[in-house]
C-alpha cells in the first residue's frame, strides 16, 4: 500500500552537509535561470536580431556535448566536491565579467557569446556532479527524497528565476541582474567548503575503479537494461518536450487568442505541476517498483498532452499542462534513484555525465527541427506528435522485465562486466 513519509524531508534537512549543499545548489540554479533571461533580453535589446538570439542559445547548449565528455572524467578522477567548488569559482568569475565590462564601457556582443559558451561547456559538472555527490551525503534510504529535492531545485529555478529577472531587468537593467548569479556561484562555492562527503570504503572496488575509462560508462549503459531503457525513454520524452517549446507559444496565440502574458501563465502552470510532483515523489511510497512507476508516469504524461487536443480551451490547456508537470517531475527522481543503485561509486561521474549529455542534447535538437515540421503539420498534429513521443515510450518500457522489477545489482557483478 502507498503511504506518506513527509518526515523524510524534515529528517533530511537535519543533515547539515546536505542542507548546505541543497541551498547553495538551488540558489545557483535560480541565478543561472536569471542570467539566461537577462542575456537573452540584453542581446535582443542591443541587436533587435532574432539571429543574434539564436547564436546566443546555440552557445548556451552546443558546448554541452563536448563538456560532458570531460566533466565525468574530472568528477571520477578527483574529489567531486573540489571539482564542483572549482567550477563554481571559475564560472562565477566568468559571469561577473559581463557587468564589469558593461559598467566600464567595454562590453561587446562576442563577450556575451563567450560567457554563454563557457557556461555551456562547464554546466555538466553541476548536472552530473549533483547526482554523483548526493549518495555521499545521505543514507541509502534517503536517496529518493534527496533526488526529489535536487529536481525541485531545477523546478524552483524555472518558477522563481524568470519572473524575478524580468522585474529586476525592467528596474535595474540586464547587466545588474547578472550580479546576482555571480553571487550565487560564490554562495554555492562557500557551501561546498563546509560539506562533508562520506567515503565508501571498498578496497577491491577502488583498485578496479582506478582502471575505469569513459568507454566503461558507455559499456555499462549498453549492457544494463534499466539504464539503457530509461535513457532512451527520456531522450524521446525530451524530443516531445522540445517540440512543445516551439508549438506552445503559437498555440497560446493562435488557438487560445492570448498573448505573452498567457504564454507566461502556461509556463508557470507547467512549472507548478512539476513542483507538486517533485514534492510528492520524495514523500509518497507507492506499492510498485520504481521502474514500473517510471513507465506509468511517462504514459500519463503523454495522456496529459492529449487533453489539449480533446479540450483546446484555456481550461483544458491549464489542466493538461498541470498534469504534464505533475506526472513528468517524478521521472528524473525515480530514475536517478535506480541509477545510483546500479552505477559503481567510482564510475558515477562519467556515467551521469554520459546519461545527462545524451538526454540534454535531444531537446534543443528537436526544437531546431520542430520549426520545419510545424509548417508542414500544423498545431494539432504537433501536439499529437509530442503526446506520442512523451507517452508511448512508457508503454514499451513496461514490457522490459528488468524495468518492471529491477533488482539492484551488486557492485562486484557490475565491475565484472567492465
Amino acid at each position: 500500500m502507498s503511504r506518506w513519509q513527509v518526515e523524510n524531508y524534515r529528517t533530511l534537512f537535519q543533515n547539515e552537509s546536505f542542507r548546505r549543499f541543497w541551498f547553495g545548489f538551488t540558489f545557483s540554479a535560480v541565478g543561472d535561470a536569471m542570467t539566461r533571461i537577462a542575456l537573452i533580453w540584453f542581446v535582443y535589446q542591443s541587436t533587435d536580431s532574432p539571429r543574434a538570439i539564436g547564436i546566443l542559445l546555440l552557445c548556451y547548449t552546443g558546448p554541452v556535448v563536448v563538456g560532458g565528455l570531460f566533466a565525468g572524467a574530472l568528477l571520477d578522477r578527483f574529489d567531486r566536491r573540489i571539482v564542483m567548488l572549482t567550477d563554481n569559482v571559475f564560472r562565477g568569475v566568468v559571469v561577473a565579467s559581463i557587468p564589469v565590462l558593461y559598467f566600464s564601457g567595454h562590453l561587446v556582443l562576442w563577450h556575451i557569446y563567450l560567457v554563454a559558451g563557457v557556461y555551456g561547456c562547464f554546466m555538466m559538472i553541476s548536472l552530473a556532479g549533483g547526482p554523483s555527490l548526493i549518495p555521499g551525503l545521505v543514507s541509502q534510504s534517503q536517496l529518493a527524497t534527496a533526488n526529489a529535492l535536487e529536481t525541485l531545485s531545477y523546478t524552483l529555478s524555472g518558477v522563481i528565476g524568470p519572473p524575478v529577472a524580468g522585474l529586476l531587468i525592467a528596474r535595474f537593467g540586464a547587466p545588474s541582474v547578472i550580479v546576482i548569479d555571480a553571487l550565487s556561484y560564490v554562495a554555492f562555492a562557500l557551501a561546498l567548503t563546509r560539506v562533508n562527503v562520506k567515503v565508501e570504503h571498498n578496497t577491491r572496488a577502488q583498485v578496479v575503479d582506478a582502471t575505469y575509462r569513459f568507454r566503461d560508462a558507455v559499456s555499462l549503459l549498453l549492457q544494463n537494461q534499466v539504464l539503457l531503457s530509461t535513457t532512451l525513454m527520456f531522450m524521446l520524452f525530451n524530443v516531445g518536450e522540445g517540440f512543445l517549446s516551439v508549438w506552445l507559444p503559437l498555440f497560446s496565440v493562435q488557438t487560445l487568442q492570448g498573448g505573452p502574458d498567457l504564454y507566461g501563465l502556461l509556463l508557470g502552470v507547467l512549472a507548478g505541476g512539476e513542483v507538486i510532483g517533485s514534492i510528492l515523489a520524495g514523500s509518497l511510497v507507492l506499492p510498485l517498483s520504481l521502474g514500473l512507476l517510471i513507465c506509468l508516469a511517462q504514459v500519463l504524461s503523454g495522456v496529459s498532452l492529449v487533453l489539449l487536443l480533446l479540450s483546446p480551451g484555456i481550461g483544458g490547456t491549464i489542466a493538461g499542462l498541470t498534469f504534464l508537470g505533475f506526472f513528468s517531475a517524478p521521472l528524473t527522481i525515480w530514475a536517478q534513484t535506480l541509477r545510483m543503485q546500479i552505477i559503481p561509486e567510482r564510475l558515477r561521474g562519467r556515467t551521469f555525465a554520459l546519461l545527462r549529455t545524451l538526454m540534454q542534447s535531444t531537446g534543443p535538437l528537436a526544437s531546431g527541427g520542430a520549426g520545419v515540421l510545424f509548417s508542414v503539420l500544423g498545431i494539432p498534429a504537433m501536439i499529437g506528435f509530442s503526446a506520442a513521443l512523451v507517452g508511448l515510450p512508457g508503454m514499451f518500457g513496461s514490457a522490459i522485465k528488468q524495468l518492471r522489477s529491477p533488482a539492484r545489482p551488486s557492485l562486484e557483478a557490475e565491475e565484472g562486466k567492465l
